[in-house]
């Protein structure tokens, strides 16, 4: 619950992990570590992330749903926070990414971990190289184009 309400909540208000961490005075990786459940953030940073991203501590840890008496964050988080169905309708609307999730889908495990170790790699390139992560327009969006044209 606290790894995804602390993504939710640093993306709201429009943070990057690295972000985030210099204004608690850590590091991205820890960061990183506390979105994916790799560790948990002690009483005192939970303290700082939440006046940070101006949410309870009681809403990070699940404890309820009531992200803060700011109506503005609270709209934004909410607007942010979107059920797992929304979240896949929005992929199988999307051709490109359709496709791929169907044929990662029906991938056996050993190619599930092939994918998954090349995406890793290729992140970490681009990382590397310091390019910028750009979205090419879908195949959807190229058809659509010529359409109008």
């Amino acid at each position: 619950m606290l790894s995804q309400r602390l993504r939710i909540a640093r993306k709201a208000k429009g943070l990057t992990q690295e972000e985030l961490a210099e204004h608690v005075c850590t590091t991205k990786g820890t960061i990183s570590n506390y979105e994916n459940n790799h560790s948990t953030p002690p009483n005192d940073m939970l303290r700082q992330l939440a006046d940070i991203l101006e949410v309870t501590t009681d809403w990070l840890l699940g404890r309820t749903n009531d992200v803060t008496a700011n109506t503005a964050a609270s709209a934004s988080l909410a607007k942010e926070q979107r059920s797992l169905d929304e979240l896949l309708q929005e992929k199988i609307d999307d051709p490109d990414d359709y496709y791929f999730l169907d044929g990662y889908l029906d991938a056996t495990e050993e190619e599930k971990k092939e994918i998954r170790r090349y995406w890793y790699d290729l992140k970490k390139q681009l990382k590397v190289r310091q390019v910028r992560e750009t979205r090419p327009p879908s195949l959807f969006d190229i058809t659509e184009e010529l359409k109008k044209k």
